[in-house]
Order: structure tokens, then sequence, then C-alpha cells
């Protein structure tokens, strides 16, 4: 049997995650990131591998990989509630790489580090057939944010609204179309994340459950369900405008690039016991962008809208969509 046969979260699942050893008492296996307890403080760790022939869509530069890189190892600190402090970077390139490119690279890098206060401190570097990057990201937290700790009367809240990656991708891939103006703002975007260190801040004190939506709206929210042993009643997919402005110009259905496309970089996440407006005046505290509630969790299982259970479809690495 290959690995395409099987796919990234069943041969995480079934084969890989048997050979891992981890405290009970800290992170679980599938978590996206490892946590380590020193004297009352956890450092988190996470590592999260960029490469250019599976990852990279058409227009993206170097530099973009750079700031990718840094998005993607970060965004898994900040769900944990970790506040990032140190980046390592693996850089595995060909011989043919021109020096501009590089340069390009590390200036995105860098670009990626100022805005998450973050400090690179190298790593390593070499040669491969294709340009791969591995991020090792560390940060710190007094408490653990968890993917499978939400109940059931817990309100569910994401960072921001979704689409603009699936609208970003149709475009780049397949030839989308659009006005000059909402093209340049969606590949904006994708290409450079709105997360933020205080939405990060924010979620830290009062989130029963996260997890980051890099792999999917629909994936994210199954993940912390199944885990959870909840049901999430979804009231509302929050679609940005320009994802909405780009799905009627292409005749593609806006909640399909909001739920299934992946690499949005948003925080998925739960609250208990707090109001909604406790919950908007905390994130105001923080100077953070206002969260927008979804829906609540019960008791049962799976993700619904409108009664219409929602796949846990998405991206994945050896089968695609």
């Amino acid at each position: 049997m290959k690995l395409k046969e099987l796919g990234e979260r069943k041969i995480l699942k079934d084969i890989i995650f048997n050979y891992i050893e981890l405290d009970p008492n800290q992170l679980s296996k599938n978590e996206d990131a490892v946590a380590l307890k020193i004297n009352n403080e956890y450092i988190v760790v996470n590592v999260d591998t960029f490469v250019r022939e599976t990852d990279a869509p058409p227009k993206m530069t170097e530099f973009h990989m750079g700031y990718r890189v840094v998005t993607m190892t970060i965004s898994d600190l900040i769900s944990k509630g970790a506040i990032p402090e140190v980046l390592l970077l693996s850089i595995s390139a060909p011989s043919e790489l021109n020096i501009d490119e590089l340069k390009a690279l590390l200036n995105g890098v860098k670009k990626a580090c100022e805005k998450y206060n973050t400090k690179y401190l190298g790593g390593d570097f070499g040669e491969a057939s294709d340009l791969i990057l591995t991020g090792i990201g560390l940060g710190k937290t007094k408490k653990l944010i968890h993917r499978n700790t939400a109940l059931p009367g817990d309100s569910i809240w994401v960072t921001g609204p979704f689409g603009n990656s699936g609208a970003a991708l149709h475009y780049l891939l397949h030839n989308g179309s659009g006005e000059k103006g909402l093209i340049d703002t969606i590949l904006e975007n994708y290409f450079f994340s709105p997360l933020n260190l205080n939405d990060g801040k924010a979620l830290r004190d009062i989130a029963s459950a996260a997890m980051d939506s890099s792999d999917g709206l629909a994936v994210t929210l199954n993940t912390i369900a199944n885990q959870s042993g909840i049901m999430m009643e979804i009231h509302n997919v929050p679609v940005s405008d320009i994802a909405r402005k780009y799905a009627a110009r292409n005749g593609l259905d806006p909640l399909d690039l909001a739920l299934f496309a992946g690499e949005e970089f948003e925080i998925v996440f739960t609250v208990r016991g707090l109001s909604d407006e406790d919950v908007l005046n905390h994130f105001r505290s923080y100077d953070a962008r206002p969260p927008i509630k979804i829906g609540i969790a019960k008791e049962g299982s799976g993700v619904f809208l409108d009664k219409k259970r929602i796949p846990a479809k998405g991206w994945e690495h050896f089968r695609g969509l």
C-alpha cells in the first residue's frame, strides 16, 4: 500500500502516532506542536515544512515563501496559547537557486518574524533537488490550550473571516477572473495572513479549546469536535466580502471557498462561561481584531450547518483535496 492510498491524516493516526511518546498531562499526539514544562511555564515547540514543488502556487515568490514558512510555524504556537520567541529555519536549496532569490526568501523570513516579534536565530543550510524550508518555532505560555477540551455549552469563535485563501488559490490554479483591485486584495490576504500576536494573547486567556485553520475550516471544526467528543452546531460561516465578490464573478459557492480551501491561518476557538459581549470586550482590551461567533457546542458528534453535516474535507498531503 502506498502513502497516497491513505492520505496524511490517516498516516499520522494509524502509523506515525504509534511511535510517539508524550507526557499525557501535556499536549496530545495530534496537536501539531509539543510542550515541555519547565518550572511553572511551558515551552511550546512546533515544526512545519514548506516544499516549493507541492506548496507554492504560481506567482508565489521566494519572499512569499519565506514569509509563509514563518506564518505556518508561528500560527500553531499562537493557537496553543504560546507567545512565540524564537525561529530556527532549515533551508535546503537546489544549486541553481539564484543568490538574489535566497536573499528575497530571507527578507520574507525577516519580515514575518518582525510581525510576530520573533527572533530568527539561524538553523541549517544544505542542498536538495527542490527548495525545502523547515521552520522550528519556540514559544512560552503558563497555560496550554488543547484541541480536545471543548465541552457542550461552549460558544464557538474564529479570529477572522474565511474564503480569501480559497479565492486566491482558485485564481492562481484555475485562471479565475476579477478586476485588478479585487485580485490584488485577495492575493495580499493570501500571501500575508492577517493573524497577529494580539489575537493570540487575547484568546490565550479565555479559550477552552483552539486550533489553527491551516488545514481548512471544515477540517479544523471536525478535528476539535471529534477529539473533544462533542457536536458543533454552526450558525454562521463568516465569508469575507472579497471572497463573496470573487465567487459571484466566477460562479463559485462562497461557502466552499470558506470551508474547504485551507491556508487561512485564522484560529478557531471555543469559550466557556462568558457572554458574547465579554468575549468581544476581552479582545478589545488587547487591541486585537474582534472575533466572530459562529456556533455552539452541544452533546453529540459531528459538525452541522443548517442541520446539514459539514464533512472533514480539505487539503491533505499525498491525496490533495
